[in-house]
């Protein structure tokens, strides 16, 4: 309790936690720009340490998280959305930190999907796309869920590194075209795998 004495010159140290932060709130409400500075210094710390230890953020990003998750909750009491507190005000904040914490992942998630997949379908790439990373990982898992021929085709090709002649031949097509062809409605249909799976993950 003692962390508000900034803002409390005469604070009670037996005085109960839920009424000190529900003064926070009023003070915040009434325009006491020192109240939310207090809050923000006073949870800013901890709220970074906890977001890399369940979200795995690195400071950067969660002092993102934190700076708008402060700015939500100071627009909540301003707006009236929030008059009492149903809660400690710390789990009230984190709360909103978490979805945002939770957001972020999922926008991270998909970035990296894009862009794994534009390398995935990049032909000349010397590196290889499926290195052993959590992202690359998940290609790989919703690739596995195909069926043939697009199994086949897309390992035969990105992992195999054959040529389009090659699995021609060992699958059976008439030419290198009709490989080609199929392929490419193969990757899309993994795209939209790939993309249904972020949707999922989103409800």
């Amino acid at each position: 309790m003692h962390v508000y004495k900034s803002i409390f010159k005469n604070i009670n140290e037996s005085e109960r936690l839920d009424l000190i932060d529900q003064k926070v709130v009023d003070r915040i409400k009434a325009g006491d720009d020192q109240a939310i500075i207090a809050l923000y210094d006073n949870y800013r710390k901890e709220f970074l340490h906890w977001c890399y230890n369940h979200y795995s953020l690195q400071e950067d990003e969660s002092a993102d998280v934190f700076q708008d998750a402060v700015i939500i909750f100071y627009n909540n009491v301003k707006s009236g959305k929030l008059e009492e507190l149903s809660s400690s005000l710390k789990t009230y904040l984190f709360g909103i930190g978490k979805n945002l914490a939770l957001k972020r992942i999922r926008q991270n998630s998909k970035t990296v999907a894009s862009e794994d997949l534009a390398q995935l379908d990049h032909d000349h790439s010397e590196q290889d796309p499926f290195e052993a990373t959590e992202r690359q990982h998940i290609i790989a898992e919703v690739m596995n869920k195909m069926g043939d021929p697009c199994q086949s085709i897309l390992r035969m090709f990105y992992f195999d590194k054959f040529t389009m002649d090659a699995i021609a031949s060992r699958l059976g097509y008439k030419n290198e075209h009709v490989v080609k062809s199929q392929k490419l409605r193969c990757f899309n249909q993994l795209k939209k795998m790939i993309s249904e799976r972020f949707n999922m993950e989103d409800l």
